[in-house]
């Protein structure tokens, strides 16, 4: 299929190439798309949600194989499960909660498939024996290759787990994931509000601390609400109510709220403090009033968490090294500050905070060389969101800022080289070993990993 654009003069044809758009519903179907380059051309990009960077799955003139279709749960277990590629982390979360189960760990992004998922890094507040990503928890996986070879990948192939995990899909496409899971646990919440330099100085103990950290940012408030996540000890379930209506609040109403202020009132002086004070009484109703306790099952059965083209929200996701963090956060406020000055731009919603513990279960794990904190930038005021970001990224270097290929935008091939150093050269090694005709390589991820 061509779209064609003509201009008169001496202006030359301009033409562009839509990609096609395939959605199989089983492996037979991608092994079809995958071995038939004149039908199905390429690069052949898998796309779950379609939460991530535009870029990252942009193929001119290429395929798109979209995986929601496939769907299922394949197997339940006691300790694993076996679930289709396809299937949204929100159901796969509340199929296993029928059973008492549950995902380890409290990734979040609800909306994203679990080959999406397992195919990039995570976000999460989990406790430190909960796994750093949802990469960290898988124990097999199946792929296409770019060949068309169907084969699976377990624990006895560490290594090749290791290249498909947070492998953005360059090894193969992924049909299949089995991941760990286990009994529903439970854990307390203890809440604190701090400003920007007094958590300067408790990042290092937040880095160490055996609890689930989270964090939200107003920097025009210069306020800091901090979540902390215990192992619960005590028999205390968490109440369905109480975390609905938080869901409700944090991912409906108060992204309505802030979106509607930001459209009816013009005058910035008066919309921006506006919009400050509903985000500051969210987070400390939410975060001091409706839940002392929770769990990974609870928290990711929620319906209003949405990202990608169904949600308002855009979001930006850079990652710091543990002790760089505390510098990182001064920045980031003192940015957001000089920015809004200049250019009267600023996200209308808070920056989430979240402390990853160390994984060196996948090649291009972000949190491979130690803890991390991710720092996730959110608005629904998109306006001049790209230039914040670009002007912000050029900020993220200088405190080891580290990118995720498809969560991240505005960086350059120099950041991801420099954040990832020599783990970076040998997966595109193995890339081109695995795909030497790029039969899975788009322009985008040919710029960092090609």
């Amino acid at each position: 299929m061509q779209r064609t654009a003509s201009r008169t003069g001496h202006y030359r044809k301009l033409t562009i190439r839509a990609p096609l758009t395939v959605r199989p519903k089983g492996v037979e179907e991608i092994v079809a798309v995958l071995t038939n380059s004149r039908r199905f051309p390429s690069p052949v990009r898998p796309v779950g949600a379609g939460s991530g960077n535009a870029r990252c799955v942009g193929v001119q003139g290429g395929t798109i194989c979209d995986m929601t279709a496939m769907n299922r749960v394949l197997q339940i277990r006691s300790r694993s499960v076996k679930v289709q590629a396809g299937m949204r982390l929100r159901d796969l979360a509340r199929k296993l909660a029928k059973y008492d189960l549950e995902l380890v760990g409290s990734y979040e992004q609800l909306d994203r498939t679990v080959g999406g998922l397992i195919s990039s890094g995570s976000l999460s507040a989990g406790l430190p024996d909960d796994g750093a990503h949802l990469a960290s928890t898988v124990t097999g996986v199946g792929i296409v290759t770019a060949q068309g070879q169907i084969v699976e990948y377990g624990e006895s192939l560490p290594e090749m787990l290791d290249l498909v995990r947070q492998g953005y899909g360059l090894i193969g496409i992924v049909y299949s994931v089995t991941l760990k899971i286990r009994k529903i646990r439970s854990y307390s919440i203890r809440n604190r509000k701090v400003g920007f330099a007094e958590l300067v100085t408790i990042v290092p103990s937040l880095a160490r601390t055996a609890t689930g950290v989270k964090l939200f940012l107003l920097p025009f408030r210069d306020r800091i609400y901090i979540e902390l996540r215990d192992a619960n000890v005590s028999d205390q379930k968490p109440g369905s109510f109480a975390w609905k209506v938080r869901d409700w609040i944090s991912n409906r109403i108060l992204p309505d709220i802030v979106h509607s202020v930001g459209k009816i009132v013009p005058v910035g002086r008066i919309r921006d403090p506006l919009i400050d004070g509903f985000s500051a009484a969210t987070q400390m109703l939410v975060n001091t009033r409706f839940v002392d306790v929770g769990s990974n099952a609870m928290e990711q059965t929620g319906q209003f968490r949405k990202i990608g083209p169904s949600s308002r929200i855009s979001y930006c996701t850079w990652l710091y090294p543990a002790d760089k963090f505390g510098a990182a956060l001064y920045s980031y406020r003192e940015f957001c500050r000089r920015h809004y000055a200049i250019t009267g731009f600023r996200c209308d919603l808070p920056a989430v905070g979240y402390r990853i513990s160390q994984d060196r279960s996948a090649l291009l794990s972000p949190s491979f060389d130690g803890p991390v904190f991710a720092l996730n930038l959110r608005t629904t005021n998109t306006d001049d969101w790209d230039d914040f970001l670009l002007d912000f990224a050029k900020i993220a270097t200088h405190f080891g800022g580290i990118p995720s290929l498809n969560q991240t935008r505005g960086f350059t091939a120099d950041q991801v080289a420099g954040a990832y150093g020599r783990r970076l050269d040998r997966f595109k090694a193995f890339r081109r070993r695995f795909d030497p005709e790029n039969r899975l390589l788009n322009q985008f991820f040919a710029e960092f990993v090609g």
